[in-house]
């Protein structure tokens, strides 16, 4: 491991250990080509709440939703929070983490039941920090 490497993991180290923990539970993963030539491997796990989540270099998404999809879309937005944890290190659990499970995951799973799914979907990716995810990651919706 290089000193650079060490530094970064050490940078992003909450998420770091947080990812490592969940990825030991993983079903399957995959390695995907980004849109800026970065590679990536994707998790697939039970574990994830029916959604994807970034924590530094681990990526992982729903195994029952996602495995054997080629959800571009998905690994790029994905791809924008690694970016994200890059820029802030140790205040990316707070500053993305906790704004995107309580304040958008968990407030639109239960202050948006009636609504359709595609409001639910435009609402969410509007949010701030999905918003600046998307972006990171070449995302247009």
């Amino acid at each position: 491991m290089t000193i650079k490497n060490k530094l970064l993991w050490a940078w992003q180290f909450p998420q770091n250990t947080i990812g490592f923990i969940l990825t030991r539970f993983d079903k399957a993963t995959t390695q995907v080509t980004m849109n800026d030539k970065d590679i990536i491997t994707v998790h697939y796990a039970s574990n994830v709440f029916n959604c994807g989540v970034s924590l530094c270099k681990y990526i992982i998404l729903d195994y029952k939703l996602y495995y054997g999809r080629k959800v571009y879309d998905a690994w790029n937005h994905e791809h924008g929070h690694q970016k994200q944890s890059l820029m802030l290190g140790p205040l990316y659990l707070i500053v993305v983490g906790l704004t995107s499970a309580i304040f958008n995951n968990l407030w639109d799973r239960i202050a948006h039941k009636k609504w359709s799914a595609s409001k639910r979907y435009l609402w969410y990716y509007n949010r701030f920090p999905e918003r600046w995810a998307d972006k990171l990651g070449g995302v247009s919706r």
